[in-house]
Formats: structure tokens, sequence, C-alpha cells
């Protein structure tokens, strides 16, 4: 039933029915529930896509997303009375323990040892590295480097020759080498020679990369004390191991002389 009325002579009005008022009506809460739903969809890729970013701070590209919204950990100046536990390995140890690894165990590997340094070692213990070794060849840290400013230094276990060492010096302000080639580096317990990367060379060859976790008590001979300190950012998208293979023909070939010198065993 409707009811028409008659307004100023020329206009009606009708009452009633109400089909149209009901289709407007459901079309909005249709077009609302898409909206809710693209919504929550969202917020949980949101909510997956921050817990990957936090969860996995060694990948270049979610560190340079903490980095700026400046949510990166600043990584603690550790002493000899605070550096953490861990377990400690010498040249031997170090091949027995990742010759037998493939590729992608050591890429997951090396991916934990970034992570736990990162996080200060909150969750995992740190792998600190002991013994002897002939300093092959030292250089200062540029901006394509994973550490950015101070020096790295290459040497070889005297002990076992199938194993370099890489030992990272961030932060070191020295005009000269800290190290020559054939000084012999000696690390310690008390060094706390932190493994950061393991990288397998030519001829199952392993290079390990570490740096000292207790920055104010690198020392030489002659009782030197090398100050370091732990750096403000990392470059991660740079290349891992920082230096070339001295035991590659090929890195040799494009040393100058006087750098293939100091390379060679």
């Amino acid at each position: 039933m409707q009811v028409r009325f008659l307004s100023d002579g020329s206009e009606y009005r009708s009452y009633g029915g109400g089909s149209l008022s009901q289709k407007k009506e459901g079309g909005g809460i249709f077009w609302w529930a898409i909206l809710i739903t693209l919504l929550m969809g969202a917020a949980t890729f949101c909510w997956f896509f921050s817990i990957m970013i936090f969860s996995h701070p060694e990948k270049p590209f979610n560190y340079k997303v903490l980095a700026k919204f400046k949510k990166l950990t600043p990584l603690r100046p550790y002493t000899i009375y605070t550096a953490p536990p861990g377990k400690s390995l010498n040249p031997r140890d170090v091949l027995g323990e990742f010759f037998p690894y493939n590729q992608e165990q050591l890429s997951v590997r090396n991916d934990l040892f970034k992570r736990s340094y990162l996080r200060n070692y909150q969750h995992e213990q740190p792998m600190y590295l002991m013994g002897s070794f002939r300093v092959l060849s030292a250089r200062p840290l540029a901006e394509s480097d994973v550490f950015t400013q101070g020096w790295i230094v290459r040497a070889r276990s005297s002990e076992l020759e199938d194993v370099d060492l890489e030992l990272v010096m961030p932060g070191l302000q020295k005009d000269s080498a800290p190290f020559t080639a054939g000084d012999t580096i000696t690390l310690q317990k008390r060094s706390y020679a932190s493994a950061l990367h393991v990288q397998r060379m030519d001829e199952d060859r392993i290079c390990i990369t570490v740096v000292p976790l207790a920055y104010q008590t690198t020392a030489k001979a002659g009782n030197e004390v090398l100050a370091l300190t732990p750096p403000e950012r990392l470059n991660m998208e740079a290349y891992w191991p920082i230096t070339r293979d001295p035991g590659s023909e090929m890195a040799l070939s494009q040393l100058e002389p006087a750098e293939v010198a100091a390379a060679k065993p």
C-alpha cells in the first residue's frame, strides 16, 4: 500500500515499498566487509613483516630498514670481565667442525654468527677462535667493507696451513699497520675473538673472520695496546670474507708485487 501526498500542487511524495533503500543498505554492508577484510590482511602482513625484520637483522635489507628507523641494537663495548662465555676452538677444531658443511649449511651458520653478534649474544653464545697465526697482510678498512673504519689483518695458522684468519679491528685509529707481514698474532681466551663468518676457500681451505669482543685489550708485541671500538653501523651488503684469498693464484695475480711477497707463505 502506498500513500501519496500532494505538495505545492505539482509534486508527489511517495511512502512505502522500501525496496530501493534496502538495496542501498545491502550494498554498503558488502563494500564495508571487503574493506575490513583488506585492512585485516594488511595488518597481518605488517605483523609478519615486522617479525621477520626484527628476527633477522643480519639480512642486508632488514638491516637497512632497522637502521633507517633507528631500531638497531647498539653493539655493546665488552671488556674481559663482561664478554659472554662461549665455545673456544683452535684451528684444527675449526677445520673439523666446518669441513663437512655444504654451502647451504655454512650459509645458515654464518647467518647465525652475524645475528648473534648484532643482538649482543642475548640468545646464543659466541664461538671464539684461539691459536697462533702468522700475518700475511694488513690494510685499513674502507667504506666498501662490512666494517667501514679500522684495520683488517689476514693471517694463516702456524699450526695448520689450511686455516686462514681475518682479524677485524674496528675503530682502530692508527696511521700505520698494527701488524706487518711475518708478525705472529696469538689469540688467547682473554682475546674473545668471536667468529662472524666462515668461508670455504680453494683447495678445501677455510677462512674464519673474527672480531675481538674485549675491545680495549687487544695487544701486540711490545705491550702496545690497540684500543678498538664497536662499530655504530655496518655495511651488510659488502662481501664476505673482507680480504682476498692469498692462497688463490687469481688473487695473487691481481695484487701489486709488494703485496704478493707479503701474502705468500
